[in-house]
């Protein structure tokens, strides 16, 4: 469990001294209830979150005055500080001189990790701004924010007025410790409701927060299920690796009807190996700039990314091969109850075999339904899913400070249910922390090209070949069932010819009419088993929703080439700046997450069934 609290404040100047006590205290008092409050919740919630003490952060920009009052109580009460400077050290470190100054080199060699933003002081505007993107990114890496202010109006870009509103628009709780007036705090809610602060209504704020999914029954409507969300993650937390791969019948059949080699691995990669390729990547190692880092995205990030991605997969690969074997399977089965009517004639099986035949085709597909639906292959499929994606895009928020994009993502059919997938990611963000390294332009230059290398490129040619095996197997798919349509009618129109023509007069009609007995049998053979596998052919296209996905992804890469289009131009830059690499960040993982969003939206109502 981990949870963060950010400050804004006036500056010295701005602070009374006879004020200077009494704000200390209600800091003091502030982070007492947070702490208690979150050691509450790990006991209340102990099924879900580890058994170890809450790590509890608190977000300082360290300007002299309220923010470093604030910090320095708050590092004496064994909170961990992370310090987003809006300047690099050196250049910061000259609003500051004597005993301030010491303190301020102090409160750096405590911090759990420092983030030097790219501000610049060539003028009164580039400053606003500066201390500006340090609000914000405090505002980012803080559940709940302090404010520490006398109540004015905002005097310029960047002050505490301006930065409260900006907490309150995210949705982050705000406390307001006047700085001005001895008056108790007040809790002010985002839709800036302001409310009597004490330790119960701050406790009920803190447990909204962090609390695990609700335990009530929310029904997928497709799916005609009902699914406590809380069961799903614990469910999740439960999961044990799959090492054999029973997605090779889908992959066999995707290959074939793509036109591809149709080679399959009976097994899947293991966690461990998939971690360990991860790791060893050039994004995970170009942008670790600093042993904190290092441990943040190969101890917590990348695993719980590679293994939410496991467990996609796998329930991926079962729910797309049960719903080929049930489509293919099912067409066999109507093989299997005609094919005696052509056997006979060559004396071989017997209606008894061909009917026990079919009858246990019949009941392994009634078997694979049962189990993908109490196994909840479809849904686990889809959450896990979201899950992975909303981990590999944090990988970039992470390292640009951002806090990762989640809105929308578990909406429509189904998201209520899901709830616990954005539940485990933000607790996962929170308790990342946030980066630490400097972001001078060429910082911000190479991390802007390792990802657009490592991560935007990739998931191009990603979505162009995923398009193309997709509109290949689509219209594969589409002609095949026309050719078994087709195929039926050229039967039974040449059935029909023979009928017609045959009699006992002409040597042409003897054999019209021999020819028609010697057919009937394979006649009503094909013209059964033909239609049933052309339906097999359409129902396999319905289920897998091959054009449209098809169509999403070539959207997707042409949206990712435009936006890799202005990564270039930020790796050319003379002097790229951070604010614009954040922005452009934002655009990649939103498209991405929003094509996962559609795919999401696509495929919850298609869970399991039987082919009708």
């Amino acid at each position: 469990m981990a949870f963060r609290i950010g400050v804004t404040g006036h500056r010295s100047s701005r602070l009374g001294a006879d004020q200077i006590a009494r704000i200390d205290a209600q800091v003091q008092s502030v982070l007492t209830m947070a702490a208690r409050a979150a050691e509450g919740a790990r006991r209340r919630y102990d099924r879900e979150y580890a058994d170890a003490d809450p790590i509890l952060y608190f977000v300082s920009a360290l300007a002299d005055g309220a923010d470093t009052l604030a910090a320095k109580r708050a590092l004496e009460s064994g909170w961990r500080l992370l310090a987003p400077l809006p300047f690099s050290v050196e250049t910061y470190a000259r609003d500051f001189s004597g005993a301030d100054r010491d303190e301020f080199e102090a409160m750096l060699d405590a911090a759990d990790s420092i983030a030097e933003l790219d501000g610049l002081r060539d003028s009164p505007m580039t400053e606003e701004r500066a201390y500006l993107q340090a609000g914000l990114v405090t505002v980012d890496q803080s559940d709940v924010m302090i404010a520490i202010w006398d109540g004015e109006e905002a005097r310029g870009v960047g002050g505490t007025a301006m930065i409260k509103e900006e907490a309150l628009n995210a949705g982050k709780p705000v406390i307001w410790i006047n700085a001005a007036a001895d008056k108790p705090p007040v809790l002010i809610k985002p839709a800036n409701v302001e409310t009597p602060f004490s330790e119960e209504i701050f406790g009920e704020a803190i447990d909204s927060i962090i609390a695990p999914p609700p335990r009530e029954e929310i029904e997928h409507s497709f799916a005609g299920q009902a699914t406590r969300a809380l069961f799903a993650y614990r469910t999740f937390s439960d999961e044990r690796p799959h090492l054999f791969n029973w997605g090779s019948f889908f992959q066999f059949w995707e290959k074939t009807f793509a036109g591809k080699l149709p080679t399959v691995s009976l097994w899947n990669a293991t966690p461990a190996l998939e971690i360990k390729r991860a790791r060893s990547s050039t994004l995970a190692q170009k942008l670790q700039s600093s042993p904190h880092d290092q441990a943040v995205f190969n101890d917590l990030i990348i695993p719980r990314f590679a293994w939410a991605d496991h467990l996609a997969v796998h329930y991926g690969n079962l729910y797309r091969s049960s719903y080929f074997f049930n489509y293919i399977f099912a067409a066999a089965a109507v093989l299997f109850a005609l094919i005696d009517l052509v056997a006979s004639d060559f004396e071989f099986g017997s209606k008894t075999i061909f009917i026990s035949i079919e009858v246990t085709i019949i009941v392994m597909i009634l078997g694979v339904t049962i189990a993908g639906k109490r196994g909840r292959w479809h849904e686990k499929w889809i959450d896990y899913r979201q899950l992975a994606e909303e981990l590999r895009q944090y990988r970039l928020y992470f390292l640009t400070l951002g806090r990762g994009v989640t809105e929308d993502i578990a909406q429509g059919e189904g998201g209520a249910a899901a709830g616990w997938v954005d539940w485990y990611f933000d607790a996962t963000r929170r308790e990342a922390g946030m980066t630490s390294g400097s972001f001078a332009a060429p910082e911000i230059r190479v991390i802007a090209e390792t990802v657009l290398t490592e991560e935007i490129r990739p998931q191009i040619a990603y979505h162009d070949r995923k398009a193309h095996t997709l509109h290949a197997m689509e219209h594969r798919l589409h002609h095949l069932g026309e050719y078994a349509f087709g195929a039926t009618l050229i039967v039974c129109l040449i059935y029909l010819v023979l009928a017609f023509n045959a009699g006992k007069e002409t040597e042409f009609e003897k054999w019209a009419y021999g020819a028609k007995n010697d057919i009937k049998g394979m006649v009503t053979l094909l013209t059964g088993f033909l239609p049933s596998l052309g339906a097999a052919f359409f129902g396999i296209r319905v289920q897998g929703e091959f054009g449209s996905t098809a169509e999403r992804s070539h959207a997707t890469a042409a949206q990712l080439k435009t936006i890799a289009s202005k990564f270039e131009l930020l790796v050319d830059g003379d002097k790229p700046r951070l604010d614009v690499l954040r922005l452009r960040v934002e655009e990649a993982a939103r498209a991405m997450l929003m094509e996962n969003l559609d795919w999401r939206l696509l495929y919850i109502s298609k869970p399991l069934n039987l082919p009708g």
